[in-house]
């Protein structure tokens, strides 16, 4: 396991809740993107959590979406509050070493990943700021990603979105300017 990873997975997931809450991701997108997340950690989500997720998802779009420094991190600060986590050390999976976790082992699924995506996003902002979270530029994505590059210079949240948008491009320069009417 690497925990750079570890540590960069409660983040992905925030930032998919987000994507979410905004519609640029489905409920069964985000299940499928976090499977793996949930079934390490004891979780079969299905799709009867949608709204709660969606709800979630709204909260960390609103916060993402505020342009002041001040503001946003006042909200995010406000949303930190509103969660009912304490960190503790689990080695849920057989590792050897403990890593944190911030809702207790069986948690409610929404409590969890509130918990786990809030101070995911919390921990990263405290770390690296927040100029390193964007929506995609792609027309018609708008999904929340964080720019990992190390020149940040990400626009897109997929090699598939930026290689849309660039053929996309090439074909506009290939059409003809189209005639005045």
């Amino acid at each position: 396991m690497s925990y750079a990873d570890y540590d960069l997975n409660p983040l992905l997931l925030a930032l998919d809740l987000a994507s979410l809450g905004e519609g640029a991701l489905s409920a069964g997108e985000l299940l499928k993107r976090q499977r793996r997340m949930f079934t390490d950690h004891g979780y079969e989500p299905d799709h009867d959590v949608a709204a709660s997720l969606t709800r979630l998802g709204g909260e960390l779009a609103a916060v993402l979406r505020r342009d002041a420094e001040d503001e946003f991190i006042d909200a995010l600060s406000a949303l930190l509050d509103a969660q009912d986590c304490r960190p503790h050390l689990t080695r849920h999976d057989g590792v050897a070493s403990p890593h944190l976790h911030y809702a207790k082992d069986g948690a409610p699924l929404i409590e969890w990943m509130s918990s786990m995506a809030v101070t995911g996003l919390v921990l990263y902002v405290c770390r690296n700021g927040r100029s390193r979270l964007h929506p995609c530029a792609a027309d018609g994505c708008g999904r929340w990603f964080a720019d990992t590059s190390r020149n940040r210079s990400r626009r897109y949240c997929s090699g598939t979105c930026a290689s849309r948008t660039t053929v996309a491009a090439y074909r506009a320069r290939l059409s003809p300017p189209a005639a005045p009417r």
